[in-house]
């Protein structure tokens, strides 16, 4: 069939540019991203269907359904369903298979972006940032912001290795996709362990116990018992490595979020320290 409606690249890139700016805008509980997916498409709906009623009907509604994933990853749903509706642009059979093909798609790829693009970073960049700001240092604020230029650096590339394979990007990462989860998730897990051991603190204090006056000398006799050492002669790092299972756990309880969970280990501490169990 003979392509007449082909994008020029500018018209590529300029859905590409309204994608990374609309994703989240108009994110809302019913549909998600479907309204950002939808005014991302705009442009190619008016391009190739803007003079067949019926179809620019059908496309809008195609576009406007229920749509999730990670922003970055949907740069390559959105340059892969350009590139299959401008093939079929003449019969509009690329607008259900496009519409299949992101409903399909937006799953898996979320399971991936969020690992790569939110777990990871977190966990590095986090724990970077965190460190150099322990020590007085501003520099790690600007990891955040090199990770970011870098990501919308590559979303450009995302987008145009969708445009560039279309359908036969399913073929192409269907291979590597579990590999990659699997190893981002092994790097996030160790990060966050490394994270545990180093940056959360429990320190137990030396409790003093009197043990009764001394018959010989009229003295009191006192005992001291190193909890922290006892607690290293154990396990390094097992009262951080608890507390932090334990903030685990409370967080998988309806009753718990982040916010309480903050609040709660926040209250927590200073009960403890006010007992003298933990030092300040």
């Amino acid at each position: 069939m003979t392509q007449t409606k082909r994008l020029n690249k500018q018209e590529l890139r300029r859905i590409n540019l309204r994608w990374i700016w609309n994703a989240q805008i108009g994110w809302n509980y019913e549909r998600m991203q479907g309204l950002g997916y939808l005014t991302t498409m705009l442009p190619l709906i008016e391009k190739l269907y803007g003079d067949q009623p019926a179809l620019k009907k059908k496309a809008l509604q195609a576009h406007s359904v229920f749509f999730n994933t990670t922003p970055a990853m949907g740069d390559i749903i959105v340059g892969m369903n350009v590139a299959i509706e401008e093939e079929m642009a003449e019969t509009g059979a690329g607008i259900d298979i496009a519409s299949s093909m992101k409903t399909a798609l937006m799953g898996p790829f979320a399971g991936v972006g969020d690992t790569i693009f939110s777990m990871i970073p977190g966990a590095v960049f986090g724990s970077i940032a965190a460190t150099m700001a322990k020590e007085g240092s501003i520099v790690g604020i600007m990891i955040w912001e090199v990770w970011l230029i870098a990501v919308l650096l590559l979303r450009f590339k995302l987008y145009d290795i969708g445009y560039q394979q279309g359908a036969k990007i399913v073929n192409t990462l269907s291979g590597i996709k579990e590999t990659i989860t699997a190893a981002a998730s092994v790097l996030g897990l160790t990060v966050v362990g490394g994270m545990i051991a180093t940056m959360v603190k429990f320190p137990l204090k030396t409790l003093t116990v009197s043990l009764g006056i001394d018959p010989q000398t009229g003295e009191m006799l006192m005992q001291e018992f190193p909890l922290q050492k006892y607690m290293d002669s154990i396990m390094p790092g097992l009262m951080p490595a608890l507390f932090a299972v334990l903030c685990y756990w409370m967080l998988g309880k309806k009753w718990m979020n982040s916010n309480r969970l903050i609040l709660t280990v926040l209250l927590l501490a200073i009960v403890l320290a006010s007992l003298g169990i933990v030092e300040v």
